[in-house]
């Protein structure tokens, strides 16, 4: 019931009035829209993930995203996680791509983005991930679904979902709430509330605070620092 109210959020948002265009790629935290930086322009972040558990987790994930074409950018980021009081550790580095299929100028924004994340160790399997995106805006609300395929080298693939609703407080602020999660009965899901902040016209922060819905982390944290080139 809670995953099918989590896609709801899409069609209310859809009939709220007054049309604008977001104007980067980043816009959520745990869910990915289908806004691509323009031709030769985009972004340098990172994101970090802190998930409280029997055993805290944390993640660091560096990444630069480039804009190709008009509707098409690749992607490259790697993953350092460490358990406990460990040490940070490289485990893979995941080239991507993205696609936009509709025109910037439609509110409208469908998508789809692919990466393999290559593992750092023969102990660890590769991982392919594949999205599918859609997103609508309209005035100060943004609202975005997923439906994600993922597969580790020689095990079988499972299905998962995103969504998200966001509204703006003035030019650079806003709020939002996302959901992540599998349609296993086992598999990893966690509800978040966000703050997405443009500091400047170069620099954004997003960070968010989740938990579980069904499995997935008592507690997590979500940060990512955004640095937009040209």
């Amino acid at each position: 019931m809670l995953k099918r109210l989590v896609f709801a959020c899409l069609p209310v948002a859809c009939a709220l009035p007054n049309t604008v265009q977001a104007h980067h790629g980043l816009d959520f935290i745990l869910v990915q829209t289908a806004h691509l930086p323009e031709r030769g322009s985009g972004y340098a972040f990172a994101r970090l993930n802190h998930l409280s558990e029997s055993e805290d987790e944390t993640e660091i994930e560096p990444a630069v995203l480039y804009g190709a074409a008009d509707r098409i950018a690749v992607e490259a980021h790697a993953h350092y996680a460490k358990e406990g009081g460990g040490s940070f550790a490289y485990e893979s580095i995941a080239p991507a791509v993205h696609f936009r299929l509709t025109s910037r100028e439609r509110p409208l924004a469908v998508g789809i983005s692919a990466e393999y994340a290559f593992a750092s160790g023969s102990g660890s399997a590769d991982v392919a991930d594949v999205a599918a995106i859609a997103g609508y805006e309209r005035g100060r609300w943004m609202a975005a679904a997923n439906l994600l395929y993922e597969k580790l080298s020689g095990a079988a693939g499972e299905w998962g979902y995103a969504a998200g609703i966001r509204r703006t407080f003035g030019l650079k602020h806003g709020i939002g709430v996302e959901a992540l999660g599998s349609f296993e009965s086992d598999g990893y899901s966690e509800m978040m509330v966000g703050y997405y902040g443009e500091l400047s016209e170069q620099f954004t922060i997003n960070a968010g605070i989740g938990t579980k819905i069904d499995e997935g982390p008592d507690q997590a944290f979500h940060m990512t620092f955004i640095w937009r080139f040209k």
